[in-house]
């Protein structure tokens, strides 16, 4: 659509003039009032934040009056689209934009946004003029401002405030966050939630909701692979500059159950998350989004079970289990394999995160143990006593096993998205790097993107 600004600029100038003035005339007549509204106002006592997350010894709910402008809002639209200037300036947009059917609906978000905006906020010159630089950027369907702020379970903040990279901020809880008010009439749909780890602000020039969708997926993705923990959303709220476009709305996950495992980002990790940040988005595959609904590869696959074993609440054996698919997913071929799949596993994972500072023999061993886990898991039985208390000596706890066999899995799913090579010949590369030094370079080579991003941790 080809858009005549300053024309456009004209009419729209003329039209706020009319409106500022009506809302003039009406308030000095004393015909626009608010109303009183009383809100439930949460104030929480001993408010502290540290290691554990939120702790805090109650809130209690006050009753406050605050005035509302929504009934004077409505009423003010209806006056406005009866004035003769509303509809000149209906007519002549209409015109410029070659009869566009959306017309009507651009001039009455403008109007809206334009009243919401003299009621509840201080007005100046600039208040007009930037609404339709606004309005114009939506007619040439220009990106605008938006974005969202998640809350987060899983991470832990040690600095209060993390700019990981441009438009991206990561930020500890503070106890405004949980001093809501909510209308008295209303009812709080979020409040069944666990209070949030971490808070994420994302702002970005963009155009639509999935846009915002995306890039919260994206960035809670590349938070679960800096290190092992259970990261998610429990709710984020997306917004948007656009008048005309997309406005707002908050999402939720659904999940009510607390973050299996947490992770503490330290102010020396500040740096390496931001580097870390920085060289692996490019590489987030489309299929590790929570909204991704196409077709899925081994890789994704491997990603999903990472996420199982990361997420769901269960017995131990049933998250080792999902860990070890997730290597299997990666190191095993689909077809003519059958025999020795815990030493073929425990040989590739080993010989792939040599190169990772990881000791080869100890990989192998743990991936022995993980899988003797994962076996009797899948033929539907639990360890036993013994069985037990001798692999909780050794790994501390049989959590210890879970976490190394996850980070294991991490480092294998960052290899996995930087090689571009079918997974069969990937697999070929590491048995033979075994006994031929060629194929050792070959595979040194292929793992120079993964070294690259991995090096910052």
């Amino acid at each position: 659509m080809l858009v005549n600004e300053n024309e456009i600029r004209s009419l729209l100038q003329a039209l706020a003039d009319v409106i500022k003035k009506t809302i003039d005339n009406e308030r000095a007549n004393g015909t626009l009032q608010p109303e009183e509204v009383e809100f439930s106002h949460w104030k929480v006592n001993q408010f502290t934040y540290g290691d554990n997350g939120i702790t805090y010894g109650g809130a209690i709910s006050e009753t406050v009056t605050k005035p509302s402008w929504f009934r004077a809002h409505r009423k003010l639209e209806k006056t406005i689209k009866q004035l003769p200037e509303y509809s000149d300036v209906l007519d002549h947009l209409t015109s410029i934009l070659e009869g566009d059917q959306q017309t009507p609906y651009y001039i009455e978000r403008f109007i809206s946004k334009l009243i919401y905006n003299i009621l509840n906020i201080k007005v100046d010159e600039t208040l007009a003029n930037n609404l339709i630089i606004t309005l114009i950027k939506d007619l040439k369907k220009e990106p605008v401002m938006c974005g969202s702020e998640a809350e987060l379970q899983g991470i832990i903040l040690r600095p209060d405030e993390i700019e990981i990279s441009h438009g991206t901020i990561l930020r500890k809880p503070r106890v405004e966050d949980l001093e809501k008010e909510i209308p008295v009439y209303d009812f709080m749909p979020l409040h069944h939630l666990p209070h949030p780890s971490a808070y994420l602000k994302i702002e970005f020039l963009g155009r639509n909701a999935r846009e915002i969708q995306i890039k919260v997926d994206t960035a809670v993705t590349i938070l679960r692979l800096f290190k092992t923990g259970s990261v998610r959303y429990t709710t984020y709220r997306m917004y948007s500059e656009s008048i005309t476009g997309f406005i707002g709305g908050t999402l939720t996950s659904g999940d009510t159950s607390p973050a299996q495992e947490t992770y503490i980002v330290r102010e020396e990790d500040t740096k390496e998350l931001q580097n870390f940040w920085e060289r692996i988005s490019s590489y987030i595959p489309d299929a590790f989004l929570e909204t991704y609904t196409g077709k899925v590869d081994h890789v994704a696959i491997a990603y999903k079970r990472y996420t199982d074993s990361l997420k769901q609440d269960g017995i131990m054996e049933r998250r080792i289990a999902n860990a070890i698919m997730g290597l299997e997913a990666l190191f095993l071929k689909s077809g003519g394999e059958l025999q020795e799949l815990q030493y073929r596993l425990s040989l590739r994972v080993g010989k792939l995160l040599a190169n990772f500072s990881q000791d080869p023999i100890q990989v192998k061993k743990t991936i022995k143990d993980a899988y003797r886990v994962r076996s009797i898991f899948t033929h539907g039985g639990q360890l036993g006593y013994n069985e037990k208390r001798k692999l909780e000596s050794k790994y501390k706890e049989m959590r210890g096993l879970l976490l190394s066999i996850l980070d294991y899995l991490r480092i294998s799913l960052i290899i996995s998205i930087t090689i571009n090579i079918e997974k069969d010949e990937f697999i070929d590369i590491i048995d033979d790097s075994l006994i031929i030094e060629k194929s050792n370079e070959r595979l040194k080579g292929l793992l120079s993107s993964a070294k690259y991003i991995l090096e910052c941790q």
